[in-house]
């Protein structure tokens, strides 16, 4: 039975997963990976708030696996090692993952791709880096120019999103490690319902609060922004997602504030 690992990143959802619908159509079972890697977990630039935020959307995505007869392989150490004995494990054939564009993730990803079966799939983005680039091909340094040639580029609609899996099979029984226990922020709960939640907040309503970010995204006593930070930063929310929101709207402020509102 053909086996493909999801390697889970920067894409904590079911919804909207381009790396994971792929596996899905190629392989008629699926393992869900998600690796601690100590390089990141340890990162100077990680904190208790982070840490706690991560493991409760890792817990909201076991349980939505769950619910579709899957469940979460975590496992802690160096990527490389782990991707490895887990395709011994499971026979699998490739393993398939979101790219991600920070330095560590295109070095880590490239080095691996050199040894074990990696393919990316998808983008965090809307549109890829290399997508939005000057005519001599070096990337923008300046934000005005760089969103000009951005927005001229053809963005997703709702019917570019692709739907959750309704089941998925998974190879019964492979060692899984526990989810680090921490206490989930009353203001800021983890997960792909909440991230939509939120979203649909935001879009919603006769005067929805996206129409009014250019006037309350200042005002500290107002709720003007869409707070989606987070959940766009773990992938609980696709930036498709949030786009394809936004410019479906029946009518949209003509100086675009409120597509940028979207991704605030």
């Amino acid at each position: 039975m053909n086996t493909i690992i999801w390697w889970i990143r920067r894409d904590l959802r079911l919804t909207d997963n381009p790396a994971l619908t792929q596996a899905c159509q190629k392989a008629e079972q699926v393992v869900p990976l998600f690796t601690v890697d100590p390089a990141l977990i340890n990162s100077r630039f990680v904190g208790e708030k982070r840490l706690a935020f991560l493991w409760d959307g890792l817990r909201r995505l076991e349980e939505a696996l769950q619910k579709r007869g899957s469940y979460l392989v975590v496992r802690q150490g160096q990527p490389q090692a782990i991707l490895a004995e887990i395709l011994a494990e499971t026979g699998a054939t490739a393993v398939y993952a979101e790219p991600d564009f920070s330095p560590y993730a295109r070095q880590r990803d490239t080095a691996i791709a050199q040894s074990l079966p990696l393919r990316l799939i998808g983008q965090p983005t809307v549109h890829h880096p290399a997508d939005v680039l000057k005519a001599d091909g070096t990337p923008y340094t300046v934000f005005t120019p760089y969103s000009k040639i951005w927005r001229q580029r053809p963005l997703p609609t709702t019917n570019h999103l692709l739907p959750p899996p309704n089941q998925l099979n998974t190879p019964p029984n492979l060692p899984t490690l526990p989810i680090p226990d921490a206490t989930p922020s009353p203001y800021f709960p983890a997960g792909e319902i909440e991230a939509q939640r939120r979203l649909d907040t935001f879009t919603s309503g006769d005067n929805p609060p996206i129409f009014r970010y250019k006037q309350d995204r200042d005002r500290v006593d107002l709720e003007g922004t869409s707070q989606l930070s987070p959940y766009l930063r773990f992938g609980m929310l696709s930036a498709r997602q949030a786009v394809a929101r936004a410019s479906a709207m029946p009518a949209i402020a003509p100086d675009n504030d409120a597509r940028k509102g979207a991704d605030t």
